[in-house]
């Protein structure tokens, strides 16, 4: 059962991306910017996990849902060997953000980030911080523990044309909020990195 519902699910994908060999490849290099949000029926609110690029991303943030939408673009950012990944989206209908910094990656482009494919990185670290961001206010949360997993980092290519790196994985972690332990669970990413949304400076 659970395997006709992964086919099912990579119909759909394909089906939002590549609807017809007639399209242009303008079409479809804008059809993969776009979120295929299809719901985990074992998670609600959240996204499957998925490595196809689906520009996704979720997570239960105490029990609230921190989620991607298509009006909020996630990004990551280089500055020397610092990488960031900021995941842009909204919780209980507001804007909010998750900021992930990890020291030792001198990714110089986008078709660098297969360095990064099946990478752990511990969150604890002093080389990481995570800021969290709600109503316009930023906090760095001290992390009790946690990782971030890339589980897979692959290439996509339109019509034999390189056109961005997908890094699909997950990521959990317990920190504090008002001096209240809170658990950040069942987090999962899936997301496209091009030219757009890629930035070393």
């Amino acid at each position: 059962m659970k395997k006709h519902i992964l086919f099912s699910v990579f119909v759909i994908g394909l089906v939002g991306l590549f609807l017809s060999s007639c399209k242009s490849y303008d079409d479809d290099v804008t059809a993969l910017k776009q979120s295929i949000f299809i719901q985990d029926v074992e998670n609600p609110g959240l996204p499957i996990y998925s490595e196809w690029g689906y520009n996704t991303f979720g997570a239960y943030i105490d029990r609230a849902v921190f989620v991607s939408d298509n009006n909020n673009f996630t990004k990551i950012i280089v500055n020397s060997d610092t990488l960031h990944i900021l995941l842009k989206g909204n919780m209980n209908g507001k804007f909010a953000s998750i900021k992930f910094s990890m020291k030792g990656f001198p990714i110089v482009n986008y078709d660098n980030l297969n360095i990064l494919d099946k990478r752990t990185v511990n969150l604890k670290d002093s080389k990481c911080i995570v800021v969290l961001t709600q109503d316009k206010t930023s906090k760095v949360l001290k992390i009790i523990e946690g990782s971030f997993v890339f589980k897979r980092v692959q290439n996509l290519y339109v019509d034999k044309s390189y056109t961005k790196t997908i890094i699909s994985g997950v990521f959990y972690f317990k920190t504090f909020f008002d001096n209240e332990p809170v658990a950040i669970s069942n987090g999962r990413f899936d997301l496209g990195i091009g030219y757009e949304n890629f930035y070393n400076y």
